[in-house]
């Protein structure tokens, strides 16, 4: 059978129902006696076990069919639901999602070894313990992989392994063992932690690092790093440490497809009908320690009757958009040829083509909006491993999911909002004991909320936890280098917190799988600049921090303000400009050495935008009004003073291409209707 034109429909139902199996069974976790969660999950099992089939994938097959085994007996009672079931439920699930990505990208099911995941399987449905399940003889090929084995990588560890190993960098297991003599072993954890993070990135570490430091561990402890460095390198470095009586680096192999893809818990690449996102979780108390709250039934949310939707390649609506932005340009074409020569007929015939031509657009954008659940549904489940990671109660609650996004930005929040999860479980959310020495209940509350604020989509991260010092972040700042001293003391406490978005800033002691490598922060914020968002952070001691994302509906078409220096013109997003006004040379003052406005009542910077972009200077002429555009990121407000206003106008985004994607202050370009390249400023960058 010719299974090529089936392919795509095959992986974008396969991941549908990974995601459902995902959340059916943190749902089975928080109620282990809901029959209905596990009936659903056991259809989902058995639907990919048949679709598996019938495209020839019998290993991704062989191994659904082996949980289904184990589910059924759940569901006849023949077993009970526990910790260690769903722990190996899981771990099927994630190598069926590795499975599914091979398939998709071309490198087959065979790459993932699932002997010992089905040997584990086949002990539970025995009525014996995963952990006690007879382990065959490795092959000598797979013994680099096995040695690796010896830390558990998930997810998140194996897509920050594949993009180093991508870069041409590899990847270490390093065993360390200490002396017995060794009085101060977290003294030594610490000494290897600081060598490894010189040669590289530390990516997880076994015991964890607050094991390590809390002396948790007996003589030995594991490390993963990446590094350009050779084995013998790392070992050298973690050797030359007095008291380490022994030091073996295994390389970790893991497979590269030759172009980047998605890992296994990203959102596919053809959407999933809305009706298959989870509902909103509402506050739902987490039954049993380290679980993130799962998402309602989907039953509970409405569904489309058979046949009211279909399947779109993403393609087709980025080419049918590019086809919209070019008639709106057309169309303003259109409008300045009427008005420069007067046609009645053209501007009243004009007037309904607007119609239509708005009309369509919005038609066009509402098709590519999508909603946010396509990036939360895959948090809910790394909350869960996370938590129990750091050994810490949290109770994730999920609110506004159904909100819509542009799918161009849909696709790149995911990582951002990993980050700030992260940095929320790890540093934000407290210990329970810590907890309830403070007063507070033991399960610290995590929340992930989506809401429309006007044109734009604001998401927030929030916790409940000891929120961020202030002094601490300055002190920390001026450690490495990044502010002097002086220069820490005047920033106000807000603006102290800010620092965190600053490239390698890190707050923690020792380094993590979790966190400590000094990236994250800053990612979260480049990523969202270059969307045309922004984020900020607003925090309380002992209260908790509210991480607020504020991005644009769409990446395509944008109101805009035609602004002129010289003979060049550039469009502002109107989304970005406070106000514009009119001032005189004397209304612009100097502070310390930077020119200044006072504009009701508050002092704001102004930048010439004719001498930040270098716009060779025509006939010099003295006037009396100057134009400013007050533009806004969030609480910060400059002036950009300009030599003529055109007006407000709909524009269509292009990119710069590859060649100038690395310019500063520059967001894109635009055609205007006369034909002419008008450049899209880069609000944030100018500030």
């Amino acid at each position: 059978m010719e299974t090529n034109q089936y392919m795509e429909m095959f992986l974008d139902e396969s991941r549908e129902h990974l995601q459902s199996l995902n959340d059916g069974l943190l749902g089975l976790e928080n109620n282990p006696e809901d029959l209905s969660v596990l009936n659903e999950i056991f259809r989902n099992a058995h639907t990919l076990k048949g679709m598996s089939a019938t495209m020839g994938y019998t290993k991704t097959a062989e191994l659904t069919h082996d949980m289904e085994n184990l589910l059924d007996m759940l569901r006849k009672e023949q077993l009970k639901v526990s910790e260690e079931i769903i722990d190996v439920i899981f771990k099927c699930v994630d190598s069926l999602q590795e499975m599914i990505e091979n398939i998709g990208n071309g490198d087959g099911e065979d790459l993932v070894d699932v002997s010992d995941l089905v040997r584990q399987v086949n002990a539970i449905a025995k009525g014996e313990s995963a952990a006690a399940a007879p382990a065959e003889e490795a092959p000598a090929a797979a013994a680099t992989a096995e040695a690796a084995n010896s830390i558990q990588l998930n997810d998140t560890d194996k897509k920050v392994i594949k993009e180093a190993l991508g870069a041409g960098m590899l990847a270490f297991s390093v065993h360390v063992e200490l002396s017995d003599s060794c009085l101060l072993k977290s003294a030594r954890s610490y000494m290897v932690m600081n060598a490894l993070d010189e040669l590289g990135d530390v990516i997880k570490s076994v015991p964890s690092g607050e094991d390590l430091e809390q002396e948790k561990f007996e003589h030995s402890f594991e490390v993963c790093v990446v590094t350009d460095k050779d084995c013998k390198a790392v070992e050298e470095a973690v050797g030359a440490i007095s008291e380490i009586t022994k030091v073996v680096a295994t390389e970790i192999k893991l497979d590269v497809p030759a172009a980047a893809a998605p890992v296994a818990a990203a959102a596919p690449a053809a959407a999933p009908a809305p009706a298959a996102a989870p509902a909103p979780i509402a506050n739902t108390p987490a039954k049993a320690p380290a679980k993130a709250a799962p998402p309602k039934k989907v039953a509970d949310k409405p569904k489309h009757a058979a046949g009211q939707s279909v399947r779109v390649d993403i393609e087709k609506l980025d080419t049918l958009m590019n086809l919209v932005g070019e008639l709106v340009t057309n169309k303003v074409r259109l409008e300045q040829i009427g008005m420069t020569h007067r046609l009645t007929e053209l501007t009243e015939t004009l007037e309904q083509m607007d119609r239509v031509t708005t009309d369509l657009q919005s038609v066009v954008m509402k098709v590519r909006m999508v909603p946010v659940s396509q990036v939360f549904n895959r948090f809910p489940r790394m909350v869960r491993d996370l938590a129990k990671e750091l050994n810490k109660d949290i109770n994730l609650t999920i609110e506004g999911e159904e909100t819509e996004l542009d799918r161009t930005v849909i696709d790149e929040i995911g990582d951002p909002l990993m980050h700030l999860l992260r940095n929320s479980l790890d540093h934000g959310v407290e210990h329970p004991d810590e907890r309830e020495a403070k007063g507070k209940p033991r399960t610290g509350e995590v929340g992930l909320i989506a809401r429309h604020e006007g044109n734009n989509v604001v998401i927030m991260v929030t916790d409940d936890g000891s929120g961020i010092n202030a002094d601490k972040i300055r002190n920390k700042a001026v450690e490495k280098g990044m502010v002097t001293r002086d220069e820490a003391d005047a920033l106000p406490d807000a603006d102290a917190v800010r620092l965190i978005f600053l490239p390698g800033f890190s707050t923690a002691e020792v380094i993590t799988d979790v966190s400590g490598r000094g990236v994250g922060m800053d990612v979260v914020r480049s990523k969202i600049e270059s969307l045309g968002g922004h984020v900020d952070v607003t925090t309380k001691i002992d209260e908790g921090s509210v991480f607020k994302i504020k991005l644009p509906l769409t990446l395509a078409i944008i109101q805009a303000m035609l602004v002129k220096v010289q003979d060049e013109m550039y469009a502002i997003p109107l989304g970005s400009i406070d106000s514009t006004i009119n001032i005189t040379p004397n209304d612009i003052k100097t502070v310390q050495n930077k020119e200044v406005i006072v504009l009701r009542g508050q002092i704001i910077p102004i930048v010439r935008l004719g001498e930040v972009l270098s716009v060779p200077k025509g006939h010099e002429q003295e006037e009396e009004d100057i134009f400013v555009v007050v533009v806004h990121v969030g609480d910060h407000k400059t002036g950009i003073v300009v030599d003529n206003l055109i007006g407000q106008q709909e524009i269509v985004i292009k990119t710069l291409g590859k060649l100038l994607s690395g310019l500063k202050m520059l967001a894109g370009a635009t055609v205007l209707g006369d034909g002419h390249v008008a450049m899209i400023l880069d609000v944030s960058a100018l500030m």
